[in-house]
């Protein structure tokens, strides 16, 4: 562990010693350091190491930052239309010598009967979103290639072997694709990249920004594969496409469009259209949409288009499963009041949809049985048949996303374990099979017991959590415990393997703490009232959920609520901010990652001020002054005691950079121990190896000092 120095990329900050400011203009130059001492404590070389190590050595631990932050992750997966083959991504950690950035990831092909692995791609590079050609001949990814400054390309390569060629130019920035029905076209979107105008104006310093009006559309283009000619979706205009899906025909695409390509209309504004690929023939909208919509896809027997969205304007998730005739008429919730969200759909067709459904801490693949039939002219009428089956049970594995085969009849997907990261699984009518072993090396690591938990909140509504218990440490009367709490507020945690650089649950169950990570109301899971029960409450009811669960757990798993920490990040990090201020009675520890500190001004600094106000709360600040300056942190910073770090990425377009600053300002302020680190480059979640390792070492550092004996 480097110290707080240039070397390692992190900026410092704590309560005596202030250096100046060096600007955040340059993303490769050193970061500004700033150094306070907190305490007694003066952040230095090797430091961080020395402190988080256990009585006996720093080598007796085993879950060390480096096993967590190099652990293989298999994120995107597809099978073959055929269902006998799979190909999915693999990292593998970036070396010392490169440059800084992410792990690079590669493919990798698999038989769906098991064997040994192939490996497709070999590039240092980010090779992702495999997707197979209707024929099984060839896999298209998205990849960055060519060094750091390059772009997102659209590649090919055969299944059988050889090299990939790019589909797209190197000026492109691609999104996404998919393969047309036929496989002779592919359509993608793409960023339009600066006209040779704009970029001799910002040459010559001409480079002012106007508000709404350099924003660069996300243009939807189609590429025959055979040429690698690419034109424009005309009909699409000005506006920028987001999901989409082709026509089983291959005349028309359906997606999700708005007026422009902010993120916060991304959000709230998409319309669902049916765009025709010649020119000249003129658009449909499906069906009107009043909330979030997040996918489309369109049958393959040409009748119905599916999507996944919010029930109003106020549902904070694109949770429930609706569906349209594709000539057009009413769309029918398949989903309905059910208490569970669904995050991915896998296949549609013959009047049967397979998605993947959350219930609760469970993940589960569902089979909805829908009627289509044929009405007058080109619509359909569409009736939820209501027959449901599950083709992998809730609480087999965790996973949001699959891939289906051509016919629906075999899935494959990355699931992961309490007891172990995700790997490749295959799911057919003989069950459930695993095909990879990505992380032997982890086996013979301790493991802290994983469980379910449930309580009732003071109001009475049942809660539930996900609890670990302590791998190691002597035999103790009592036990610290550290509150994990995610983001969104929307999402959820789930019965899964949850080891990464900013939760180390593993390491902290190694060093002896109980880890909770708690589905408050608010979280996805159960259902769109369970999701708006936080609703006009900033910080309320969601909070008490929390501090009941500490108070259920502790006397039943002898947890000492004098020694509980919390950490989160985006939403977890305000709550982790309440705890360091209007709950610091409760809290001893606290690291904050890239939380709010303010509501008000939060409002006009981060990129989703819509979303954040009509599906979080249903309010604006704006309108509500006092409920929101009630809600934020640094109103009670008058009562802060608790020990907090705040970690904060410096290019942060979702919590700004500034809602940390006032954070640490107000709890400097209050001469608490504190300590600031700004990672450079860094956005909404840390990318770089270099700054996942100081994450994970100063979170285990940070908890073992202020809760340990």
């Amino acid at each position: 562990m480097t110290g707080p120095n240039a070397a390692n990329g992190a900026a410092i900050a704590s309560s005596e010693v202030r250096m100046p400011h060096h600007g955040s203009a340059g993303r490769r130059h050193p970061a500004a350091v700033l150094v306070l001492a907190a305490t007694a404590f003066i952040a230095s070389a090797g430091s961080i190491a020395s402190a988080a190590a256990p009585e006996s050595g720093a080598a007796a631990w085993r879950w060390t930052p480096e096993a967590i932050v190099d652990t293989v992750e298999a994120a995107e997966v597809a099978i073959s239309p055929d269902g006998r083959r799979v190909v999915y991504t693999a990292t593998r950690p970036r070396p010392a010598t490169a440059s800084p950035g992410e792990a690079y990831a590669n493919l990798w092909l698999v038989a769906a009967e098991g064997g040994t692995a192939r490996r497709l791609t070999s590039a240092d590079a980010q090779d992702d979103h495999p997707a197979w050609s209707p024929d099984g001949a060839a896999i298209a990814f998205l990849s960055a290639r060519g060094g750091d400054k390059a772009k997102v390309r659209l590649w090919v390569m055969p299944t059988d072997g050889g090299e990939p060629a790019p589909l797209t130019t190197e000026k492109d920035e691609i999104e996404s694709f998919a393969w047309s029905f036929d496989g002779r076209r592919m359509a993608y979107v793409a960023v339009d990249p600066k006209g040779a105008a704009r970029e001799a104006d910002e040459k010559a310093g001409r480079d002012a920004k106007v508000s709404g009006k350099n924003e660069q559309p996300r243009r939807l283009w189609v590429v025959d594969i055979a040429t690698r000619a690419a034109v424009p979706v005309t009909a699409l205009g000005e506006r920028s496409a987001w999901q989409f899906a082709w026509a089983p025909d291959g005349m028309a695409l359906v997606a999700t469009v708005t007026d422009t390509p902010r993120t916060d209309d991304s959000y709230l504004k998409k319309r669902i259209v049916v765009l025709p690929i010649a020119e000249g023939s003129r658009e449909r909208e499906i069906a009107p949409v009043v909330g979030k919509v997040d996918e489309v896809v369109w049958s393959r027997d040409v009748a119905v288009i599916a999507w996944r969205g919010g029930v109003d304007r106020s549902d904070p998730t694109s949770g429930s499963i609706f569906v349209a005739p594709a000539g057009g008429g009413a769309a029918v919730n398949l989903t309905g009041d059910r208490a569970e969200t669904v995050r991915d759909i896998v296949h549609l067709g013959s009047g049967r949809l397979v998605a993947v459904a959350v219930r609760g801490t469970r993940t589960a693949l569902v089979e909805i049985e829908y009627g289509a039939a044929e009405g007058s002219g080109a619509a359909a009428t569409i009736t939820a048949g209501g027959a449901r089956r599950d083709p992998l049970p809730a609480g087999t594995l965790a996973f949001t996303t699959a891939s289906a085969s051509a016919d629906g009849t075999r899935f494959a997907l990355a699931g992961s374990t309490p007891a172990g990261p995700a790997e490749i699984h295959i799911v057919d009518r003989r069950g459930v099979r695993r095909l990879t072993d990505l992380n032997p090396t982890l086996a013979g690591l301790p493991r802290g017991r994983q469980e379910v938990v449930r309580w009732h909140a003071s109001d009475g509504l049942e809660i539930e959590g996900v609890l670990t218990r302590p791998s190691g440490d002597a035999q103790r009367e009592s036990y610290p415990l550290v509150v994990i709490v995610h983001g969104g507020p929307e999402y959820e945690d789930h019965d899964g393997w949850d080891t990464t650089y900013n939760e180390p649950v593993q390491a902290l169950a190694e060093r002896g703490f109980f880890v909770l990570r708690p589905n408050y109301r608010g979280s996805a899971g159960r259902g769109v009232v369970f999701a708006k029960a936080d609703h006009g409450d900033l910080g309320g009811r969601e909070f008490q959920d929390v501090v009941d669960g500490i108070d259920a757990l502790a006397p039943r798993f002898r947890i000492d609520p004098a020694r509980v920490g919390m950490t989160g990040g985006s939403y977890g990090g305000y709550f982790t901010n309440l705890a360091a201020t209007r709950w610091s009675g409760r809290f001893a520890a606290a690291v904050s990652l890239y939380g709010i500190a303010n509501w008000m001004s939060f409002l006009g600094q981060s990129d989703i001020p819509g979303e954040n106000s009509e599906v979080h709360w249903a309010l604006w600040c704006y309108e509500h002054q006092e409920t929101c300056r009630l809600a934020s942190p640094v109103t009670h910073v008058g009562a802060a005691a608790t020990p907090t770090l705040i970690l904060q990425g410096e290019d942060d377009l979702r919590v700004p950079k500034a809602q940390s600053d006032e954070m640490y300002a107000a709890l400097k302020w209050r001469d608490v121990p504190i300590e600031y680190v700004v990672f450079p480059r860094e956005k909404h979640g840390f990318d770089e190896r270099e700054h996942q390792l100081e994450t994970c070492r100063r979170v285990l550092d940070w908890f073992t000092r202020y809760l340990k004996p």
